[in-house]
């Protein structure tokens, strides 16, 4: 990146929602999060942040001089919406029943807000602009918790090199297994009422697409991480919204991205036009009959 680019050092910007995290659960450095936005100072193009021209590459991104914009919006799902009944029922005869089974154990792969608004959708753009600014790496680290064999957040982006911390609140071991393409695979033991986070996390390649983190004592357990180069993705929130802030102005490419699509994908090339000044808004529709549940 250019010496030109100036970045204030922030931590990123976690806002946590229903159905992907409880606060309170990891202490002090605890981060519940199913949105992340990473604001101006952590990489945008406000402020003295200066982003390179570039010509339009093969991916349809391109970056403007002309300043920056935003892409906001809401995913809904259209259709006839199916009910998933618990992965787990409260007091169900499960392994490490005491902590497992202590609490309804929701089916997460759709979570859906007011007005069928879809939480857990990753949206990313699919090639940064040149000269875009890396995300900055917080020296906290993010915590990646575990209560009543749950893992919590459900989804999470990070930037490369961020230290994630894998914490559990539950009197019971378990495995975090993380399966990525392009980072080495974890296969490591969490003891029971681990709050330090004796086992870290850190990414050290992008990947093109969030990849399954699982527990291998309790099969039910799934989550998924989204190791990320640059600040252009979110997360979307209970109610389905997102937003992503201090994109360079021009025709840009996103991937719109959930764990229960067909394929993984709700839409693999999203086309948006950013205007200086100005966010763009789009409500993305989720036809019931993309899921594969």
């Amino acid at each position: 990146m250019k010496n030109s680019i100036q970045l204030s050092l922030a931590a990123v910007v976690m806002l946590c929602t229903a159905g992907c995290g409880e606060q309170g659960v990891g202490g002090g450095a605890y981060q519940a999060t199913s949105v992340v936005v990473l604001p101006p100072d952590l990489g945008g193009g406000s402020g003295d942040t200066e982003v390179a021209a570039a010509a339009p590459d093969s991916s349809g991104s391109a970056s403007a001089s002309s300043g920056p914009g935003g892409f906001s919006g809401r995913v809904v799902l259209t259709g006839n919406v199916p009910a998933l009944a618990p992965l787990i029922a409260k007091g169900a005869d499960v392994k490490d029943a005491n902590v497992c089974s202590a609490e309804e154990v929701p089916d997460e792969r759709l979570v859906l807000g007011s007005d069928n608004g879809v939480a857990n959708v990753f949206i990313s753009i699919v090639k940064a602009p040149k000269g875009s600014p890396d995300p900055v790496v917080s020296d906290e680290a993010v915590i990646f918790d575990q209560k009543n064999c749950r893992f919590l957040p459900h989804c999470l982006t990070v930037p490369v090199g961020q230290t994630v911390k894998v914490l559990s609140a539950d009197d019971a071991a378990h495995n975090t297994h993380t399966n990525p393409n392009r980072n080495t695979a974890v296969s490591t033991l969490v003891a029971a009422n681990d709050r330090e986070g004796k086992l870290e996390l850190v990414y050290k390649s992008a990947e093109r697409e969030p990849f399954r983190v699982t527990c291998d004592f309790h099969g039910w357990m799934v989550a998924w991480h989204f190791p990320v180069d640059h600040p252009y993705v979110a997360i979307t929130d209970a109610d389905g919204n997102f937003e992503i802030p201090d994109l360079p102005s021009g025709d840009h490419v996103f991937m719109v991205w959930h764990e229960a699509a067909k394929g993984k994908y709700i839409n693999r090339k999203l086309k948006v036009s950013i205007k200086p000044g100005e966010t763009t808004t789009q409500e993305i529709e989720y036809a019931a009959s993309q899921l594969d549940l």
